[in-house]
Formats: C-alpha cells, structure tokens, sequence
C-alpha cells in the first residue's frame, strides 16, 4: 500500500514539472541595446618657440597650446638697446598678438643704440614706426652734410650737437641739414632730404624738390645754400641757421647755411662763434619739446607771449653761451686760444652783447621795449638782449636751471604767463618794469648777475 502511495507522489510530480515546461504562452524576450560611444574629437595642438637675440628680453618663451590660442608676447629691451623687430612675423610693434593655427618660432631682434651722430640719410638710428614727440628719448640728433664740407665741419657740428643734447636733453627725431658753398653739393643734399621724406611716407619727391627748391620761400634748403654762396661771393661772414619745423612729420627740422668759423674761413671771427649757434638752435628742440603737439597757432602763443621773441631767442643765446662757458670750466670741452677769440669768459661775452644790443635798438628801433620785438625788421637788438634778460631771472632766483626744470616743463598747461610766474614768482609786466631800469644801470653792476666762468 504505502509502495503504491509513493508511486502515485512521483507521477503527480512529473506531471507538475510538464505543464510548466509545455506552456504555450511565449513570454516576449527583450535584447539589451549596446551604445557604442565615438571617441571625442581630439583638439589640434601646436608649439610656440620665442626666444630674445642679445639686448632684450621677451615675455614669454612660449609652450604648447591648442589650435586657436592667442598668446601675446611683449618686449622689453635692455639700457643701451632698442627693439629692431620680429624674426618670423613682419610686425614692428614691440606688443605681439598672435593666433596659432602651425608651429610658430619668433626671435625678438634688439640693436646697440648708437651713442654718436649719424650722419647718412638713409640710416634711422630710431624706430621710424614710433612716435617721440614731447618725450625724452635714448638717441642723439642725427646731421647731414653736403659733400664739399670740411672734416673740421663736420667734427665741429657732431660734437656741438652732441654737448647740446647732452646738457638739456635728448629729443626727437632732430635732422640737422648743413650746407656748404657748392651749389651742386648742395643740390645733392637737397634730394636727399627730399628722398627721406618720400621714403618715410611724408612728402612727395615731386613736391618736396619743388618746394625746397624755392628760394623765395623763407627757410627753403636752397635758400641756406645761397647764403654760403654769398659768402664767398662777396667775401663776408654771411650765415644763418634755423628750426624750420618738422611737426607735421614727428621730427624737429633744423637747417643751416655754411657754418663758416668751424673751418676759420674769417680769421677775425671765433670758432666758437658757430660752435655756440648749434648749441643754441638745439635749445630750440627743447623748448619747442614741451609743446610739440599742439596745433601751431596755440604753440606759437605758448612759446612767444604776444609775438614777442625775447625769451625765445634770449633764452636760446643765453643758454647756449652758459653752457659752453660751464663744459670748457669742467673741461668737458677743450678749445685752442685762437679757437676762443673774444670768447675768454661768460662776462665778456655777455658786455659785448649789451654794447652791441644798446647801439642796434638806438640805430633801428629806438622805440621797442624789450617786450615789444618780434620777428621782422628790428629783431636783431634781441639776440644781444634777450640773453642779458634771461641772465637777469635766472639769476633772481638763483637757479641756472629754472628754464629747464621749471618754466619748460610747465609751459604747455600753463601758458607763458602761468609758467613764468610760478618760475619767477612775479608777472612779466613787473619783469618788464625792473629790466627798463637794469638797462640803465652800469655795465660794472649790470655784470654782477653773470656767472664767474
């Protein structure tokens, strides 16, 4: 009985197990779904290799970046250096953006900065690409020469240029343009000049030599070259020397005819008679640097209160007197006893002046005040006053150097008036009044405000 039970449990079992082995439901069967992922785009990477030539160093010696990057590299050039440009880009500018799509490799250029005078037209000791204007800058003036000038001219007026810039300042870009007594070399130096500009994009070459070949235009290039013809001509000291202007091209223009004392042409007359004229139209750059950016009308009223030229042409004289008496005294400067005729000291040549201006204001213009002459007829008694007038502040508040330090550098926010007051600390009006009487006093007492040198 109980064998029979068991084999009835197996077969209710079995049976169990085939009716949910034998269903005929089909259950619905889902396939995972596999994402295969793209692998993510990588981005293009190039190199930038910046390395500096002798004289300078650069912001950056680059790395590696990803295409697109911009990266800017900035110069700076060490004391006695300037920047002289890319190796690997065309730019000038000492600030460099650049974009890096290929491998870049850039080398920062620096040139010695030239501590002489250049003396070729086609050489720029500056970056022609840069503005200098009303700032000190690390070159000296450069001077050109026609070809039938003399080394003792060319020495002299190098060394002159040299001393002025030196004293009060290095500024520019200063062109000294110097003619001799051939017309021919003469014309030469002319083109030059007008091939200068034409190369630096500042005048046409046809228009240049028609306008300095104009002798009737005051301050023409040929006008300075008849003078030295003149002055062989007729045998006389016939010279003149000038700034004639340069603004609308960021550079001080100075000309001057044959510079004859450099070469002793007239026995008679010192060396450093023209020695003393560059000296004194360099001061012009420097009082015409503070002001350079303004438009002429209120740069001329700045520099010439009321169209008067006294301390524009008083201060340049005096100056450059000063400053030659001051480099001979320190031995800056050596110069021959034939060299120095009639320039023995400071006091000398500041009595005949006074004789000079006196007898030229009673022979001309009896009835100018100092503050009354401009340029015209009667300007020449200013060239021998004006310095005295200049001497006269300079020494009521005792200082050779207000004009430099003070009156200049306050000129152009202060106008005439402003920065003579705060220089001298009273009105011209009250100057003008206290020189009337100077110049009626002694020449023995009038001396006593000169410097002992």
């Amino acid at each position: 009985m109980k064998r029979l039970s068991f084999y009835f449990l197996i077969v209710i079992v079995l049976s169990f197990i085939l009716v949910q082995s034998c269903s005929t439901d089909e259950e619905e069967t889902i396939t995972p779904t596999v994402q295969t992922l793209e692998p993510e785009e990588q981005l293009k990477q190039y190199t930038l290799t910046v390395t500096s030539a002798e004289g300078g160093t650069v912001s950056t010696e680059g790395g590696t970046y990803d295409e697109g990057t911009e990266v800017t590299i900035i110069v700076n050039a060490n004391d006695g250096y300037r920047f002289d440009g890319w190796e690997g880009n065309d730019s000038t500018s000492e600030s460099l953006t650049i974009t890096l799509n290929s491998n870049i490799n850039l080398i920062a250029n620096f040139k010695a900065i030239d501590t002489s005078i250049t003396n070729d037209p086609k050489e720029f000791n500056y970056d022609i690409n840069k503005d200098y204007t009303e700032q000190i800058v690390d070159f000296y003036p450069s001077a050109f020469f026609a070809s039938d000038l003399s080394e003792n001219v060319i020495n002299g007026v190098n060394l002159a240029l040299k001393t002025a810039a030196d004293e009060f300042g290095k500024y520019g870009p200063v062109e000294y343009w110097v003619m001799g007594t051939n017309r021919e070399a003469g014309n030469v130096l002319l083109n030059q000049f007008c091939e200068r500009r034409e190369a630096l994009g500042q005048w046409d070459l046809a228009e240049c030599l028609s306008s300095e070949n104009d002798e009737s235009r005051g301050g023409s290039m040929i006008s300075y070259i008849a003078k030295g013809e003149s002055l062989v001509s007729e045998n006389r000291p016939i010279s003149s020397a000038g700034h004639n202007g340069g603004f609308q091209w960021g550079i001080h223009r100075l000309t001057s005819s044959y510079p004859h004392t450099l070469d002793n042409y007239f026995d008679y007359i010192s060396y450093l008679e023209q020695f003393k004229v560059i000296i004194h139209e360099y001061f012009h750059v420097f009082q015409l640097a503070s002001v350079y950016n303004l438009e002429n009308e209120e740069r001329e009223s700045k520099i010439k209160p009321d169209g008067a030229i006294w301390m524009m042409e008083g201060a340049a004289e005096y100056m450059a007197f000063y400053t030659l008496f001051k480099k001979i005294e320190d031995e800056t400067l050596y110069f021959s006893e034939s060299q120095r005729m009639n320039y023995e000291s400071l006091k000398i040549v500041m009595t005949n002046n006074m004789s000079i201006g006196k007898r030229l204001i009673s022979e001309r213009c009896p009835e100018y005040k100092l503050k009354d002459i401009k340029y015209g007829d009667c300007q020449g008694p200013v060239y021998h006053i004006g310095p005295w007038a200049v001497a006269y502040l300079l020494n009521k508040v005792n200082n050779q150097n207000i004009l430099l330090n003070t009156f200049y550098p306050n000129l152009k926010e202060l106008g005439f008036e402003g920065a003579f007051n705060l220089a001298f600390g009273y009105s011209t009006e009250e100057f003008y009044e206290e020189f009337d009487s100077f110049l009626e006093l002694p020449i023995e007492q009038q001396l006593e405000i000169i410097p002992d040198i």
